[in-house]
Order: structure tokens, then sequence, then C-alpha cells
């Protein structure tokens, strides 16, 4: 908790198994787990990389662009 305050990050506590109160981030990890499932089913890869195609996944979805980035890099 004190590293998020350096870090000036918010952070908004939900009520335990109730993702609708979470959206942005249920709707992220959809996104990567799209991503798994394309990266391994395209080049019919076995389950066992499932790991390594998720640190992947998300390798690429933060360097990748998006609108709440204005005039930052990521």
């Amino acid at each position: 908790m004190e590293y998020c305050e350096e870090q000036g990050i918010k952070r908004f506590l939900t009520a335990p198994y109730s993702p609708q109160q979470n959206g942005v981030a249920e709707r992220k990890n959809q996104t990567i787990l799209d991503m798994v499932r394309a990266m391994l089913k395209g080049k019919n890869m076995p389950e066992k990389f499932w790991a390594e195609a998720v640190q992947c996944a998300i390798y690429i979805q933060n360097r990748c662009p998006h609108s709440k980035l204005v005039d930052v890099t990521p």
C-alpha cells in the first residue's frame, strides 16, 4: 500500500466475487486470454506453453499505445 502511495497509484477496492465492479480489469484479462488462445491455436502449440504465451501477450499489451495514454509512451 505504501508503494502505491509513493508512486501516485490510486487503489480502488471492490467486493469479493463481484467482477462487475472492476470492468476495466476484467476486459483487459479477456483481451489477454483471447490473445493467448490465438497464439497457441494459430501455431498448433500445446497448452503446456500457456504461461509463456500469457507473458508474451502481456508484454505486447504493455507496449501498445491506447486511448488512455495521450502523449505518453507505453
